[in-house]
């Protein structure tokens, strides 16, 4: 996928949510290849156009260490009683 894959495409494993992803050489970088999660809607297909890109395991760890705090429930709770209020209004 590497060698042969398209810019940004993404291909399934087997674990729903989780795809490899190649990601386009830059100026600075080479191209290569990421973990995204990008959960699955009902329809099959992710929810994102583009998820969370993980690069090597150092990422994966920081992302867990920062999701497991409490605190990020409580932004998304206010984030979400502000959006209702918007669509109520």
């Amino acid at each position: 996928m590497l060698k042969f894959g398209r810019k940004w495409e993404r291909l399934r494993v087997d674990e729903s949510g989780v795809f490899i992803r190649k990601i386009p050489s830059s100026r600075d970088n080479p191209a290569y290849l990421a973990v995204e999660i990008n959960p699955i809607g009902e329809n099959g297909i992710p929810i994102n156009k583009m998820g969370i890109i993980i690069r090597n395991q150092s990422e994966l760890d920081s992302i867990r260490n920062i999701l497991s705090k409490s605190r990020v429930d409580e932004v998304i709770q206010e984030i979400e009683s502000v959006n209702q209020h918007l669509s109520n209004t």
